[in-house]
């Protein structure tokens, strides 16, 4: 290995790192939100900056006033499917936790993505999902209606279409209205749909006062998943793209909706909480509430009510895995947040989950797909790898020349033309031997990206001390394989000069401790990498010569 395939390698990988840099500030500074003047029209999805006025300019109203009630007995209604376990509460008729029974804990228990605290208080007020708040009393107590499986097909115009679904129905009342709260839920995917009407009273000679709700639903929060902040987001429906905006960002701001598209929501690394679909365009204004400054809401603000009206919207609160947000809404597919290689990912992503399904263990999966993924440029490693030993022998006499014309660099360049000639040799050599290298370069990024943010890794034993591929070896025996094998490759590499040698020695310990902190996943896919590329040398010296 000589000084120009060293240089080619740096410059090919600080050149990769330079894209993904530049794609990301650029998608970051495409999404930072903006704010929209008021003597501008409204536009779905932009967001606003909040005047002293009227109508859709008034004030955010981010209080909220419980009506004052004796609460009685609290009562869970639970509703589990193949997918998860509800908990619904008669207290603010709001779902209280939601368990994700396909993806288990530290514990062995199932995620929770909506908890309750257990001891109940005036606090305990804010917590749960789907509070529906008024503008002056909010009642807090409901009675339950009912609790029901059906049908769902596609002539009742229902966003869940042909599935079966557990309705769950309470009710409360104010002086003047009675207030409707319907869930239905589907047993087969993770989308919510909440039906709310309003109906005044029938009072006699009584001037029927208007009503305005505000539909607050809790940002995603898990405990025991370290390493990501909440992070917020809203459709732009003029750009078509999911913007990604900070809470330190949104004061004051809300974003115009009246529109069945509306999307507004919070994430959490693996789980999602998001409006779907507003079928009745409830939402005129959405924006963002913090509360005992560690739980964010998304707040949905409806029209005011004279008369009765009924509202349906949609909810996906379920994980950030492909296939369930691509069943929910294919917009929330942005949300995986794969970057400039998206493409690549998914392709990864959707052979990876092949490839469990048969062999039903990601860490097998994961270096299977390291093998595939490498045997197709297997012919093209070997070629580069046989004409960089034949250039290498030649290397002592090709420095010859260099120091023997060293105050000529014409005469310099016209010799080492004519030897490369006479001996069929090509200057690009030290750089074909770089191609290998280059290939392998965003499939490991793409791979970064995949094992870094997939749920279904999370907590997804190997072997052994590997009980999460999502996380760091907690020996770092991975990482010791594969510095080893490193080192490995570097002895099999023919080298003329012992200081190239020591420096490729020392370099390969600096990527080891680099890698000891990746997740097992990802320093597993590499160290199978150098695996095959250790399988390769000894299979085209021992085997095809």
């Amino acid at each position: 290995m000589d000084k120009k395939f060293f240089m080619a390698l740096m410059l090919s990988a600080i050149t990769v790192w330079g894209l993904q840099y530049y794609f990301t500030s650029k998608n970051e500074a495409t999404n930072k939100p903006g704010v929209t003047s008021v003597s501008v029209q409204p536009v779905a999805g932009q967001p606003m900056k909040v005047p002293s006025s009227q109508d859709l300019y008034r004030p955010l109203n981010l209080d909220i006033k419980f009506k004052e009630e004796k609460l009685e007995n609290e009562d869970h209604q639970t509703v589990e499917t193949k997918l998860y376990k509800a908990s619904f509460s008669n207290y603010g008729g709001v779902l209280t936790s939601f368990e994700f029974l396909k993806h288990l804990g530290k514990d062995g228990s199932p995620i929770k993505s909506v908890y309750r605290d257990t001891v109940f208080n005036e606090k305990s007020r804010m917590d749960g999902c789907f509070l529906l708040a008024l503008e002056n009393d909010t009642p807090y107590l409901y009675k339950l209606l009912h609790k029901q499986d059906k049908h769902i097909t596609a002539d009742e115009k229902s966003e869940i279409k042909e599935a079966d679904v557990v309705e769950i129905a309470y009710q409360s009342e104010t002086e003047f209205w009675i207030i409707t709260k319907i869930y239905t839920l589907d047993q087969n995917s993770y989308r919510i749909e909440l039906t709310t009407k309003f109906e005044p009273k029938s009072l006699e000679n009584a001037e029927i006062t208007p009503i305005r709700a505000r539909l607050l639903f809790a940002a995603p929060l898990v405990s025991e998943v370290q390493g990501d902040q909440l992070g917020l987001f809203i459709y732009n429906e003029t750009k078509n793209v999911i913007d990604k905006v900070e809470l330190a960002n949104t004061k004051d701001l809300f974003w115009y909706w009246g529109t069945s598209k509306a999307m507004i929501g919070a994430e959490y690394k693996y789980f999602v909480n998001s409006l779907i679909e507003d079928s009745s365009k409830f939402a005129q204004r959405g924006y963002f509430k913090l509360f005992d400054n560690n739980k964010v809401y998304p707040v949905l603000e409806g029209p005011e009510l004279k008369s009765a009206q009924s509202f349906k919207m949609s909810f996906y609160i379920g994980p950030k895995v492909l296939e369930d947000l691509t069943a929910a809404d294919e917009r929330l597919v942005d949300l995986l947040s794969f970057g400039w290689l998206s493409w690549l990912c998914k392709l990864l992503l959707s052979l990876l989950q092949f490839l469990f399904f048969y062999i039903k263990n990601y860490g097998l999966a994961i270096i299977v797909l390291t093998i595939l993924l490498r045997l197709p440029f297997v012919p093209l490693s070997i070629f580069s790898r046989n004409k960089m030993e034949v250039y290498q022998r030649y290397q002592p006499t090709i420095q010859k020349i260099r120091q023997k014309y060293r105050q000529d660099i014409t005469m310099q360049n016209q010799e080492l033309m004519k030897f490369h000639k006479d001996h069929n040799l090509s200057t690009a050599t030290p750089l074909l031997g770089c191609l290998p290298l280059l290939i392998q370069m965003p499939i490991l990024f793409a791979l970064y990206k995949v094992l870094g943010s997939y749920l279904n890794l999370y907590h997804s034993p190997f072997v052994g001390w590997i009980v999460d591929l999502s996380a760091k070896d907690p020996y770092y025996v991975l990482p010791i394989v594969m510095g080893i094998t490193m080192l490995w490759q570097q002895v099999m590499t023919p080298s003329n000069d012992e200081k190239q040698k020591v420096m490729m020695y020392f370099v390969s310990v600096v990527i080891t401790a680099l890698f000891a902190n990746f997740p097992a996943g990802l320093v597993l896919y590499w160290a199978t990498n150098n695996v095959m590329t250790i399988a390769e040398d000894y299979f085209r010296r021992y085997v095809l010569r």
